[in-house]
């Protein structure tokens, strides 16, 4: 597959979830995006249980083609391939996490593996900050903060219950999940705009 097609797997990624998650979840009765996870939606015992796992399986199957994707442009512009790496890394653990479904013990440990594959806006700033241009620097560096402030209240409820009312929980999820998921996009434009311009040696355009 030629790298350009890899490199739009990013924004794709991030409609198919967004549709993934809201058609799902308004085919279980009684589900709340409010209040509930994305998980729940296809936990042991639900009616969605397998069309949850076929989702999210997918789910991590693009991102792991994206990050292919940003890994063969990194080599052909010869550019670090650390950023690439780490989201590949999201997409192996969202795979885990489609692959064992909550409540299985697995799920967690592949949920909090996902962290590292958060890290991947700050691993662009530093690692291409040379090569993206001063704005996507920035860009990266908000969509770290955002996703670092998404990852505290999501685990607040365990040690300090009290920061928010729970009930929200899961709209707090999905601020971080969709903040990872449009930094994704952003990622694709940015490079699917750079593979367009021939003969270009850098990426530092502004």
């Amino acid at each position: 597959m030629k790298t350009k097609k890899l490199l739009s797997l990013g924004w794709i990624t991030l409609v198919a979830f967004i549709l993934g998650t809201f058609i799902l979840g308004s085919l279980l009765e009684d589900y709340s995006a409010i209040s509930q996870t994305v998980s729940e939606i296809g936990e042991e015992g639900s009616p969605l249980y397998l069309q949850w796992q076929v989702f999210s399986i997918g789910i991590g199957c693009l991102l792991i083609l994206f990050g292919i994707g940003i890994i063969s442009f990194a080599k052909k512009k010869e550019l670090s391939l650390v950023p690439g790496i780490f989201i590949l890394f999201a997409g192996l653990s969202q795979f885990g996490i489609g692959f064992f479904p909550s409540p299985h013990p697995l799920h967690n440990v592949f949920g909090l593996s996902m962290t590292l594959g958060y890290f991947s806006p700050l691993v662009f700033a530093l690692g291409w900050k040379n090569q993206l241009g001063l704005k996507f620097k920035r860009l990266s560096l908000i969509a770290f903060i955002l996703i670092v402030l998404g990852i505290f209240l999501n685990l607040t409820p365990a040690f300090a219950p009290s920061l928010y009312p729970l009930e929200y929980y899961g709209i707090v999820q999905r601020f971080l999940l969709f903040t990872f998921y449009i930094y994704c996009t952003l990622i694709s434009v940015r490079l699917i705009y750079s593979s367009l311009i021939v003969g270009e040696p850098e990426l530092n355009k502004k």
